[in-house]
C-alpha cells in the first residue's frame, strides 16, 4: 500500500534560496530540451528520452551549475517532458484536441522531485538539500520511496511518499453508501452526512477578495500581493475540504470492512452546469481515492438505482416525488430518496460479491 505524508519545512532562507535556484535549474533543462527536441523534428529525426539523457550527461561537463541540481531530479525533469509528448501523440491517434509540451514558465514550476530521502529522530535528509526540519515531526511507517518539494501559497511543503504493509482487514461488516448534493453521503446503516459546502462557505470572502484584485494594476506590486491573498485563500478551503474527506473516510473504514459505492463517471456530471459547481466542491473522485486506500471498495453500476423501489423492484422515474422523498407508484412504499438508493447499491454489491465467491 502506497501512502503520502506530507510535512511544512520550517522557514529556512538557505534552503529556500537553493529550492528556487534548482527549480530554475529545472525550467532551463526543460525548456532546453523542448528546444532539442522541436529542432531534431524539424530535420525529421525523432528522439526520445534517453537520447536527450545522454546529451545531458554531455551538456553538464560545459554547464557546472547544471550540478547543482540532483541527477535524478534532472532525469526526472526529462522524463516529465517525454510523458507530455507521449499523451500528445496518443491523444493524436485518438483524435481528441490536443497540444504539444510547452515552455514552462517561472510561475509554473513549483515542485522538486527526488528519488532517495533519507530520515532521522527529527528531520528528513535529501540530495543537495541536506537536513531538511519540518513542522510536527513524525517519522512515516514503511519503507521510505520518494519525496518532493513543493511550493505553496503558504510556504514549502515536502512530501514523502510511503510503500506499507498490507493490513488484514478483519472487520466483515459491510455497507452502501450514496453520494449527494444536499447530504454529501448517506449509508445503508441510516446515517446522513451533511455536505460542509466548503467553498460556498467562502464565496462572499472570495468575491471581495476578486473584487479588488480586478481594480489593480495588473502585474503591479499590489496586483502581486492581492495574487498571493486569494492563493492561501483557496489552499485554505483545500486543506479545509481534504480535513474532511479524510475524516469521513477514516470514519468508514473503521465502521465497515467493505463499502459498496456506485460507479460514477464524475468527469461526465460536472458538464452538467446546474451541478458542476456543487459535485466539484464535494471532491467525490478525492474521496473515493481515500476510501480506497483504507478499506475495500466495491463498485457497482448507478443505473436507476434512485428510480427503483427496492421492495418490489418497480422502476420508474414517477417514483422520485421529490429530490428527498421516494414513493414507489406500484406498491406504495415510501421512503427517504438516499436511504433507498442506498438499499439498491447494497443488493447489487452484496450479488457481485455473490457471484465472485461462485467462481
Amino acid at each position: 500500500m502506497i501512502k503520502t505524508y506530507t510535512y511544512k519545512i520550517k522557514p529556512n532562507k538557505s534552503l529556500e534560496r537553493k529550492f528556487y535556484e534548482q527549480i530554475g535549474v529545472c525550467r532551463y533543462v526543460y525548456n532546453l530540451a523542448i528546444e532539442v527536441r522541436e529542432e531534431s523534428f524539424r530535420k525529421g529525426v525523432n528522439i526520445n528520452y534517453y537520447d536527450l539523457s545522454k546529451q545531458l550527461t554531455e551538456v553538464k561537463k560545459d554547464f557546472e551549475w547544471l550540478k547543482t541540481v540532483n541527477a535524478q531530479t534532472l532525469q526526472d525533469t526529462l522524463k516529465r517532458l517525454e510523458n507530455g509528448y507521449k499523451k500528445f501523440f496518443s491523444d493524436l491517434k485518438k483524435g481528441v484536441k490536443t497540444s504539444k509540451p510547452k515552455f514552462a514558465k517561472k510561475d509554473k514550476w513549483i515542485s522538486l522531485p527526488f528519488k532517495s530521502i533519507k530520515t532521522s529522530e527529527n528531520y528528513f535528509e535529501l540530495p543537495k538539500f541536506g537536513k531538511i526540519k519540518v513542522f510536527k515531526f513524525k517519522v512515516p511507517k514503511g519503507e521510505l520511496r520518494t519525496a518532493s518539494i513543493l511550493k505553496e501559497a503558504d510556504g514549502l511543503y515536502l512530501k514523502v511518499v510511503v510503500k506499507q504493509e498490507e493490513q488484514i482487514r478483519e472487520n466483515q461488516s459491510i455497507c452502501a453508501i450514496d453520494m449527494g448534493i444536499t447530504f454529501f453521503l448517506t449509508t445503508s446503516d441510516g446515517e446522513f452526512v451533511d455536505n460542509p459546502k466548503h467553498l460556498f462557505k467562502y464565496l462572499k470572502q472570495l468575491r471581495v477578495e476578486n473584487r479588488k484584485l480586478s481594480r489593480m494594476k495588473k502585474g503591479g506590486s499590489n496586483w502581486k500581493k492581492q495574487v498571493g491573498v486569494l492563493k492561501r485563500l483557496y489552499q485554505k478551503i483545500s486543506r479545509v475540504r481534504k480535513d474532511f474527506l479524510h475524516k469521513q473516510s477514516r470514519k468508514l473504514a473503521n465502521e465497515y470492512g467493505t463499502v459498496i459505492r456506485e460507479d460514477l463517471k464524475i468527469s461526465k456530471m460536472v458538464k452538467d452546469s446546474r451541478f458542476s459547481q456543487h459535485i466539484s466542491d464535494c471532491s467525490w473522485g478525492t474521496f473515493f481515492e481515500f476510501l480506497e486506500y483504507k478499506t475495500n471498495v466495491i463498485k457497482v453500476d448507478c443505473a436507476y438505482t434512485s428510480q427503483m423501489c427496492s421492495k418490489c423492484g418497480h422502476t420508474s422515474k414517477e417514483n422520485r416525488k421529490t429530490q428527498s422523498l421516494f414513493e414507489c407508484t406500484d406498491c406504495g412504499y415510501t421512503e427517504n430518496a438516499d436511504l433507498q438508493a442506498t438499499y439498491n447499491i447494497l443488493e447489487r454489491g452484496c450479488s457481485l460479491m455473490e457471484a465472485n465467491v461462485g467462481h
